[in-house]
């Protein structure tokens, strides 16, 4: 497989990620989520694996996930991932929606069931 090819992959596992938590299908989110993630939020909360699915079932609901300016960086077996996040999220206890916007790297595996995500860091943009 040639290194464009690769890079579609990454791409792809990140749509069908983003997709899956706005349909709030979590079964194919867990499949996207590597067994050892890290994953810091913009607000600087950080969850593992069971935390976080259990905050995106439980605490809060995405409404939209937009990402931007998207650059992967293929090392065999592993890529990294950077660029632009805005999300659009809702606390299930409330109605109002909130955006989150920030500046994040991913670094998704490659393993026997395709990509998944092993850490995500949210950074959230300076004024």
């Amino acid at each position: 497989m040639n290194h464009e090819q690769v890079i579609l992959e990454v791409l792809d596992a990140e749509d069908r990620r983003r997709f899956a938590l706005i349909n709030e299908d979590y079964a194919a989110v867990e499949q996207h989520l590597a067994d050892d993630l890290v994953y810091v939020h913009t607000s600087g909360l950080v969850h593992d694996k069971v935390q976080y699915l259990a905050n995106a079932k439980n605490v809060v609901r995405y409404l939209g996930i937009e990402r931007d300016q998207l650059q992967v960086r293929v090392y065999g077996d592993i890529a990294v991932m950077t660029g632009f996040q805005v999300s659009t999220l809702q606390r299930r206890s409330e109605e109002k929606s909130v955006k989150a916007e920030g500046f994040v790297t991913q670094v998704w595996i490659r393993g026997a069931q395709g990509w998944s995500m092993s850490s995500f860091h949210g950074s959230r943009l300076a004024n």
